[in-house]
């Protein structure tokens, strides 16, 4: 890749492979920029992919060869990531298969011991909880105050 730097049209034109940033990756790496920058992306010839990449603030020659640089490195990033994405696909579908199993309702005996006792009523308090504070420990401070 050799960027083409264009200062008097705030624009870097950067000519990408398909063949080695396939276009799904030179598409995400355009995403990353598209707050700062406007991003055209265009069929080029020999599958390539033409970007160009437009400040939208008046940018200095350095600052263009910067952001082509900043572009470029985006696109090995996003390729790593895609690579990764495919390697691990597998256990990413496994992951993600267990944990809506394990998501799923109880069946059988275990459901049956699961479920709330259909004699109890949404008022019983078994565990003590709706008991008002005084009145759970009130009588230590009464007993601490007549001491």
């Amino acid at each position: 890749m050799n960027p083409t730097i264009q200062a008097a049209k705030n624009m870097v034109s950067i000519q990408v492979d398909e063949k080695v940033f396939p276009r799904d990756v030179v598409v995400a790496a355009a995403y990353i920029f598209i707050d700062r920058c406007y991003i055209r992306l265009e069929r080029a010839l020999r599958g390539r992919v033409l970007a160009r990449i437009k400040g939208k603030k008046k940018l200095s020659r350095n600052q263009l060869v910067n952001l082509a640089d900043e572009f470029e490195n985006e696109l090995l990033h996003q390729l790593i990531r895609r690579q990764v994405a495919e390697r691990t696909d597998g256990l990413r579908e496994v992951i993600v298969g267990r944990a809506l199993f394990s998501a799923e309702p109880e069946s059988g005996a275990e459901a049956a011991q699961a479920e709330p006792q259909e004699d109890m009523d949404y008022l019983d308090d078994p565990l003590g909880i709706a008991i008002p504070w005084e009145e759970k420990y009130g009588d230590d401070k009464k007993e601490e105050e007549g001491q």
